[in-house]
């Protein structure tokens, strides 16, 4: 399966079952080589690959690249001397090449924190509106009360258990949990992990008086300011289906317009 348009076919499936892929292609080759201008591989976020650039060191530093690019969500240009003279790459075919890398279909991961009225609209619109959505909770009960959708995952986890839930730079978290005391527990663990988007609910007092507790313990005001508090955007809303869709408008505002970040609540 080395033809580009098998290759594209094999990358359309995989992206339509909800998996993030890199492509990388051939787009300047000098000299000999073993594939062509426009020849293609692929990789998923699960590890499977198909296609072909030319096989040996080469390749297998492609797939560092595209391994990476897949972690950043940046593309990149990538040279390689096939000369033989370069390091660790065993090819002597006399030539280069230069290899367009390319990461597609990234997840809108969210993590809603708290499976009560709000979270669980909130975790169904989002999920609706194209994000992979984990809603969590520390209580079982409320998790497995919570409206069945076979698309959103559901994980029971208290503030100690932050690290094992797998947020990162670029992932949007909104804290919706029962009590001032458990966001603010949740805030503390979270905003080390400079996710995103990090939006917590509640009022801008209620912000502010958790802010002053948590600088008191030593978490910087700059990280602060980033958080997104009162959640949402400004839209008059009550019930929390309106909630919920203040802040999923707000979600998709910084995910398609990340240099403004949308108006806040």
């Amino acid at each position: 399966m080395d033809e580009p348009e098998d290759i594209l076919s094999v990358a359309s499936r995989w992206l339509s079952e909800g998996r993030r892929i890199c492509m990388a292609t051939i787009i300047r080759r000098e000299g000999s080589a073993p594939r062509e201008v426009g020849a293609k591989m692929v990789i998923s976020s699960d590890g499977k690959t198909a296609g072909s650039i030319g096989g040996g060191g080469a390749e297998k530093q492609i797939l560092e690249h595209m391994a990476g690019a897949l972690q950043s969500n940046k593309p990149a240009v990538v040279d390689f001397d096939l000369s033989g003279e370069a390091e660790d790459l065993d090819a002597v075919c006399g030539g280069d090449i230069s290899i367009f890398i390319q990461p597609m279909g990234v997840a809108r991961r969210l993590f809603v924190i708290g499976a009560g009225h709000i979270g669980t609209a909130l975790g169904g619109l989002a999920r609706k509106s194209g994000f992979a959505v984990t809603l969590v909770d520390d209580r079982e009960e409320y998790l497995a009360g919570s409206p069945p959708d076979e698309n959103v995952e559901k994980v029971c986890a208290a503030p100690r258990d932050y690290q094992a839930l797998g947020i990162d730079g670029s992932c949007f978290v909104v804290i919706c949990t029962r009590g001032h005391n458990l966001d603010k527990v949740w805030l503390r663990n979270l905003i080390g992990l400079e996710p995103r988007y990090l939006g917590m609910l509640g009022s801008r007092n209620k912000a502010e008086s958790i802010f002053k507790i948590l600088e008191k313990d030593g978490v910087a005001r700059e990280a602060l300011d980033r958080v997104r508090t009162p959640v949402g955007l400004d839209i008059g809303a009550l019930t929390p289906a309106e909630i919920a869709v203040s802040i999923v408008a707000q979600l998709i505002s910084v995910w398609r317009k990340p240099e403004t970040g949308g108006e806040g609540a």
